[in-house]
Order: C-alpha cells, then sequence, then structure tokens
C-alpha cells in the first residue's frame, strides 16, 4: 500500500499535510480510516474520497455508553483519538493523536479523564500522572463479555523478548524487492521532508531525556 501511495501520514501530522495539500488544489483519495479521514476533512474543509475502512478498537467507542459515563463523572475530561466515530468525537474536550492525548493528561488543569483509544496508553497516563484518575471509555452496552473492550490484538503481539529477538538475532526479517522498498519509502520520505519544512523537528540524539521536547508535534498513531 505505502508504494502505491503518495503520501503516508500519522494522526499526529495528518491535519497539517491534508491543509497543505487541499491549499494547492490537490484532490485527496484518502486510506485506510473513514472516521480519521472525516474528522480531518472537516478541520480543513478538504473534500476528500474516503476508503471505508476502520481501526477495530476506535470504531468500536459508543456515544450512548460514553455520555452515560460522563453524567457519572461530570468533572471528568473526554480524550479521544479521531479513528472514532463521528458521535464520540463530538463528545470530546481533547481530540488528537496518542502522543496528543497523553500529553493532555499532564498538562490540562483536571484530575479524572475518560480515554478512547486503545487501553495500553492508560498504563503510560496513569505513570505520568500517578494522582490523576483515567477511565477507560466503553466501547459496549451493559449485555456485552466487557464494558470496554479498547484492546488491540495485534498491537499486543508486540513483546521484550521477541524485541530482544530482533535485535540480537535480526529475526522476523521483512523481504521485499529493491524496487519495492524504494517505491514505499518516497511517502514516508515525503512525511519527514513536510515535517522539517514545517519546522518539526524529527531527527533525535538517541538519548530519551534529551530528545523528549523534539516530539511535542509529532508522535504515534
Amino acid at each position: 500500500m505505502k508504494a502505491r501511495a503518495d503520501w503516508v501520514v500519522t494522526s499526529s501530522v495528518g491535519i497539517d499535510i491534508v491543509r497543505h495539500l487541499h491549499a494547492q488544489g490537490e484532490p485527496i483519495i484518502w486510506g485506510p480510516d473513514r472516521h480519521l479521514g472525516k474528522y480531518i476533512a472537516r478541520e480543513t474543509g478538504a473534500d476528500m474520497l474516503l476508503w471505508q475502512g476502520s481501526c477495530l478498537v476506535h470504531n468500536e467507542f459508543k456515544a450512548t455508553e460514553l455520555l452515560q459515563l460522563k453524567a457519572e463523572y461530570p468533572e471528568a475530561k473526554v480524550l479521544v483519538h479521531p479513528e472514532s466515530p463521528d458521535s464520540v468525537v463530538a463528545l470530546a474536550d481533547v481530540v488528537g493523536s496518542t502522543s496528543k492525548l497523553l500529553q493532555s493528561t499532564y498538562e490540562m488543569d483536571a484530575d479524572t479523564f475518560i480515554v478512547a483509544t486503545d487501553l495500553g496508553i492508560l498504563h503510560e497516563m496513569q505513570k505520568r500522572s500517578p494522582n490523576k484518575r483515567f477511565l477507560a471509555a466503553p466501547t459496549a452496552g451493559e449485555s456485552a463479555s466487557c464494558k470496554s473492550c479498547a484492546f488491540c490484538p495485534w498491537m499486543a503481539m508486540n513483546g521484550l523478548k521477541g524485541i530482544e529477538q530482533c535485535l540480537t538475532n535480526n529475526s522476523g526479517e521483512v523481504l521485499m524487492t529493491p524496487e519495492l522498498a524504494a517505491a514505499a519509502r518516497k511517502p514516508l520520505q515525503r512525511m519527514l521532508d513536510f515535517a522539517e519544512s514545517q519546522k518539526q523537528r524529527v531527527a533525535a540524539s538517541g538519548d530519551i531525556v534529551q530528545d523528549r521536547a523534539l516530539f511535542a508535534n509529532v508522535g504515534a498513531a
């Protein structure tokens, strides 16, 4: 798919890139997530043809149940990833990428947050703000097997053991032709070049503490 694309974007930089393309009068075919595409189209005014895909985690958030949880915790701020349905995004206090949502938890003057994205981020939020409360946004009704099932099984397949084996033994190598690799790199490089042109620094020294400030506007999807 990357080899067939003109641009590859993340949710943290997608709005800026689409706004740039829209200003140049470029027609846009967006894929794969229709919810993220609709959100960006609304924010930028761009006329975009949307591929009808969705994230299996974010697509399951339910506005009706979220309203009930908000009523139970009226002081809570609602953080929503833009790959969620429109009805859920409309209830958000903050909409953004995972990195933006995480940043909001320690910058906002609130003690309780309802979080509509993968449950895996709650651990990091709690670690950075141990005195605050984080509630998982609901994905299902009372009769479901779980009230909030925002869990990606494929992301969960990533583990320390597998990463160690990859780094030490070069295991899990993905083979492709040089031509395919070169074609897939082009849209990625366009994104990096665009970020550089917008003064969004993407280079890192490798020191986590030193580099933390570089990624205020560039982060995980």
